[in-house]
């Protein structure tokens, strides 16, 4: 009964990206009040879907008439499948893409007991529900078109995925070096209040010990205090320059990715990752 050629299932893969980008568009729209072209891809694909949906239903359509089994099975199955590609992602691209570590019972963020509830239900109205349909669609098409369709989307797909992997990968080498700039305005910030404290701090003892030229010596210290104050507030704003300049030339295929990603975390580079998305998306509520 479900018995598909190669190219059927392909096509099966790119109907369930669409349908799994609809979703969660719909979804992350409604929670940030506006459009939010959702996914790591530019186009109205969601691959993690596809893969999921196609990997659930090998694992369900042969327990079509079992739910319990077909319920767990798909539960186990999706989230060790969301597992693996999270982890991967976040090596890759130093980015959590999605992120359940505020969600109770989660790991590491990457899972947790809602999503794999959510995915054994997935499970089951993939099996009854929505696949019928799809199905029927797929199955209905001749065999020219089928091929036609599969070229068209393939040859957008690839594409897509090569602009976009670039794509992140230059954002991650972007979060390393705006998070060594950041660095840098930290350590130049601790100087200027190091060198304040240090100056004040042998002012009073020069005080101490010759109050008869204390008024020469308090010149002579505010200067020194002042130049090197001035100094370091140059390296500051030569720093913050270099900050909003990355920030300025992050092309349109970063900016959406950002944008279509706004709970995105990143462990080693939270700070100017969340600097960057408000930089980019001003009523970002993530």
């Amino acid at each position: 009964m479900y018995s598909y050629s190669a190219a059927e299932w392909l096509l099966v893969f790119y109907l369930y990206c669409f349908l799994g980008w609809c979703f969660e568009s719909a979804v992350v729209s409604v929670q940030q009040r506006r459009f939010v072209n959702r996914g790591f891809l530019r186009g109205p694909m969601l691959p993690i879907y596809g893969f999921g949906a196609t990997l659930l239903l090998h694992i369900a359509l042969p327990l079509h008439a079992h739910p319990v089994w077909l319920f767990f099975a798909s539960m186990v199955a999706a989230t060790v499948f969301e597992y693996i590609v999270g982890v991967v992602m976040e090596r890759l691209f130093k980015i959590k893409y999605w992120d359940y570590s505020e969600h109770r019972f989660q790991f590491r963020g990457y899972i947790c007991l809602q999503s794999s509830v959510c995915w054994g239900v997935m499970g089951l109205l993939l099996t009854w529900v929505i696949h019928p349909p799809v199905e029927a669609l797929v199955v209905g098409l001749p065999f020219v078109l089928l091929l036609v369709l599969d070229v068209l989307l393939s040859a957008a797909f690839v594409s897509d995925v090569v602009v976009s992997v670039r794509a992140a990968l230059d954002l991650a080498k972007l979060l390393e070096e705006l998070d060594r700039l950041r660095e840098q305005g930290v350590v130049l910030r601790r100087q200027l209040s190091e060198t304040a404290l240090v100056k004040l701090t042998r002012l009073s003892y020069r005080v101490d010990e010759a109050r008869g030229e204390w008024t020469e010596r308090v010149d002579d210290t505010r200067e020194q205090l002042a130049g090197a104050k001035e100094q370091i507030l140059a390296c500051i704003d030569e720093v913050q320059r270099r900050f909003d300049e990355q920030v300025a030339a992050l092309k349109r295929t970063r900016k959406s990715m950002l944008r279509g990603n706004p709970t995105a975390h990143s462990a080693r580079y939270d700070d100017v990752l969340q600097r960057l998305k408000k930089r980019v998306d001003p009523h970002n509520k993530g």
